[in-house]
């Protein structure tokens, strides 16, 4: 069978099941947090469940994680895996495209742009015209 994105009957009724058990966990987890303990054991008999500060503690624990991660982790590893500036991997690769000759008023063909061009033209001052009064 190929594999594909589209929706199929198993995939349908898996995602349709997974839809419907977080729904309900949702709905115990929130009947759990809200509801006093009094009204748990008394009239549904529970009488054995986690201590109420875990509704509050597990998810701002799972919220600083992410955000921990989102901001200070995964932009570290991005920082990490990039070559320094003077790596022989900043300027080529294997795969570099050099530059061709193009006919006037052509269109160029793909290349690299050699680092040095995008250099000069991010942070070298452009040149500007004196103005008079």
């Amino acid at each position: 069978m190929e594999h594909t994105p589209a929706p199929y009957a198993p995939r349908a009724v898996y995602g349709y099941a997974m839809y419907i058990g977080s729904n309900i966990l949702f709905i115990l987890y929130l009947v759990w947090s809200i509801v006093p303990d009094y009204i748990l054991q008394d009239y549904l008999g529970l009488s054995y469940y986690p201590s109420k500060y875990w509704a509050i503690a597990i998810p701002v624990w799972a919220l600083t994680a992410l955000a921990i991660f989102a901001f200070i982790i995964y932009p570290a590893i991005n920082l990490l895996m990039t070559p320094d500036i003077d790596d022989i991997r900043t300027i080529t690769d294997s795969y570099a495209q050099p530059r061709k000759e193009t006919v006037p008023g052509g269109v160029p063909p793909v290349s690299d742009i050699p680092i040095t061009e995008v250099c000069r033209q991010l942070y070298l001052p452009k040149k500007t015209k004196p103005k008079y009064n």
